[in-house]
């Protein structure tokens, strides 16, 4: 069997996982609806299509399809090692660095379906909204607001979620979100890496509040 015909019994698969699982079951529960799944199965298949022109991701794929012989795809997963997620995550960051961002969106896309130990990656999450930003702002911000019910809690997010709507012309959602990264960076101010993150935040919310003040 080929590669392709591997790609296309592996998107078989998660076809068939997305019908079964509910929004609560899995982090892409609710992208994956019956209106919008078929268009998502094919983005699925473009991304592994463009993995496996890489030899090296191209070895965690054939992981993939071996293991999703033995286990349902859910647990295929949900037990791929972060090693393999970095090799697939390089890759897809080649793509950002040369500016082929609707490749980018499509590999991280396909990233987060991964969920090591059960847990959604944000990383993978983030970059694809700042990817798809670059495409269509309302897009991103529209998929930030969806990322946020996810990871409601994490300053790298919100940080980069409050750029996407400041440059949406949302500059009081900006705010909101920018504020509750300050909070939670403070929080923990006795972390570095809070602290830097509270140094990169500090500049911003004063930008962004002057802007709001300005306009009542």
């Amino acid at each position: 069997m080929d590669v392709k015909e591997k790609i296309d019994q592996f998107c078989q698969k998660i076809s068939r996982m997305a019908s079964e699982i509910s929004a609560n079951d899995f982090a892409l529960g609710q992208q994956l609806s019956e209106t919008n799944m078929p268009i998502l199965i094919t983005v699925f298949r473009l991304a592994l299509e463009l993995y496996a022109t890489d030899s090296a991701c191209l070895k965690v794929l054939e992981n993939l399809f071996s293991s999703a012989e033995n286990c349902n795809i859910q647990t295929v997963f949900m037990t791929i090692s972060e090693e393999e997620i970095k090799v697939l995550s390089d890759f897809a960051e080649t793509f950002i660095q040369v500016g082929k961002h609707a490749e980018a969106v499509k590999l991280f896309q396909f990233l987060t379906l991964l969920c090591p130990k059960g847990a959604p990656n944000p990383y993978a999450y983030v970059r694809l909204a700042e990817s798809l930003a670059q495409l269509n702002i309302d897009a991103g911000a529209q998929l930030y607001d969806f990322i946020l019910n996810v990871f409601p809690d994490n300053p790298a997010i919100l940080f980069s979620a409050s750029k996407c709507y400041y440059e949406n012309e949302r500059p009081k959602r900006a705010l909101r979100v920018l504020t509750q990264a300050k909070e939670i960076c403070e929080r923990h101010e006795n972390n570095d890496e809070f602290r830097k993150f509270l140094e990169l935040i500090a500049p911003e919310l004063l930008k962004i509040q002057e802007e709001v003040a300005a306009k009542r």
